[in-house]
């Protein structure tokens, strides 16, 4: 009678080995939730006789076995959970985004760190031509009377050090190393660059509000803190544009999940269950506007890496500004709102013509993609517009 359970144990253990490995090439169970991030797939075995001698096939073939091994999604996040509910560390991946675990749930973009506490190298006269071809663009632009405004966005790292366990420092103080763009601050003004110095604001901000600038899910400016940013950008562009964006009444703020980009570190975490991590935050809600008609609301081209996409979360569905378009990272064209992939090759864009209908242009860094002046957005006009 003792061996009886025993034997039931061996056969559920070897039927679950034969399901998983059903699955595996005959994928018919519930995969669960997709897995969000950056993933290569894996090449195909080579079957010939120097690769079978050197042992690349057999080594293809098990990395081919991880990548579609049956339930893998589950595998994945409850090796996830494990790791970091029990451990308080998260898996480092060789691709994509690597997270990193602070204190109490705040989650953090390693580069970020990195980039904290790296001294800016960039030479200064390369520095200051990069200025002034931004101020040549501005003019150009405002020549056609349309004014630009650069946003730089501030760096969560930069604003909650205090959330990062201190062994990412390795003794640097953040606040007392010198950023590409921290160099670059004072030759803003210098070259009469229209500049919304983000970093320096949130600074501001957190001595009245300083849980909520950013989520402890998310690597990007909390909504709750893009509320008050788009307040800030509609005061400095209203009085230059030919038409002001409407004021914006909100209608409330809720205490809920976080969603969006609010959550993006956390879903990149790729848990089986997060809900214990899913902190509420202050969401608005703006009223949508009725008084000002569509003729009369500005339109704005938006270009801008990802801390972009929370403003024109916000913005849009408030009626403030036309239907426009996001020329994401200079790369690619977005229909918005919406974000519908206009597949438009920018490098055969007849920027006279297609500027003609913008009321203004504005451009959304973050402060770590100062090196990258504008992914060649600056060059491209400069060129093209006489």
């Amino acid at each position: 009678m003792k061996s009886r359970p025993q034997l039931l144990l061996i056969l559920g253990f070897v039927g679950f080995l034969w399901i998983v490995g059903l699955d595996t090439f005959l994928p018919l169970l519930p995969g669960g939730k997709n897995l969000r991030g950056a993933t290569t797939p894996p090449p195909l075995p080579t079957w010939n006789w120097t690769a079978l001698r050197s042992g690349e096939t057999f080594r293809a073939i098990d990395t081919w076995f991880n990548a579609n091994v049956g339930l893998r999604n589950w595998w994945v996040r409850l090796d996830n959970q494990i790791t970091y509910s029990l451990f308080g560390e998260t898996q480092k991946r060789p691709e994509g985004t690597h997270v990193v675990a602070g204190r109490d749930d705040w989650l953090f973009e390693h580069h970020y760190i990195t980039y904290a506490v790296k001294p800016g190298t960039m030479p200064e006269a390369e520095m200051r031509t990069a200025l002034e071809r931004i101020r040549r663009v501005q003019d150009k632009l405002a020549a056609r009377g349309m004014p630009f405004l650069l946003v730089v966005a501030p760096s969560k790292v930069e604003t909650y050090p205090d959330k990062v366990p201190d062994v990412y420092w390795g003794g640097r103080d953040p606040a007392k190393v010198l950023t590409n763009f921290e160099r670059a601050r004072p030759l803003f003004a210098e070259y009469g660059i229209n500049f919304y110095d983000g970093p320096a604001r949130f600074q501001e901000w957190k001595q009245t509000m300083p849980d909520n600038l950013f989520t402890r899910s998310g690597t990007h400016w909390s909504y709750y803190a893009v509320q008050h940013v788009l307040r800030d950008l509609r005061d400095r562009l209203n009085p230059v544009m030919r038409h002001p964006v409407p004021e914006f009444r909100l209608k409330a703020l809720r205490s809920r999940s976080p969603l969006g980009t609010d959550e993006d570190l956390l879903a990149l975490m790729n848990l089986l269950i997060d809900t214990p991590y899913r902190h509420p935050s202050p969401y608005p809600e703006f009223i949508e506007q009725q008084s000002v008609p569509p003729e009369k609301l500005p339109r704005i081209l938006w270009v801008h890496d990802s801390f972009g996409w929370a403003l024109i979360d916000l913005l849009y569905p408030a009626n403030a500004v036309r239907p426009s378009e996001s020329l994401y990272y200079f790369q690619n064209a977005y229909a918005i709102p919406g974000v519908v992939n206009l597949k438009r090759d920018l490098t055969k864009t007849d920027w006279e013509t297609y500027l003609r209908d913008y009321d203004a242009v504005v451009m959304v860094w973050t402060e770590i993609a100062f090196e990258f002046m504008g992914w060649g957005f600056f060059e491209t006009l400069d060129q093209h517009l006489p």
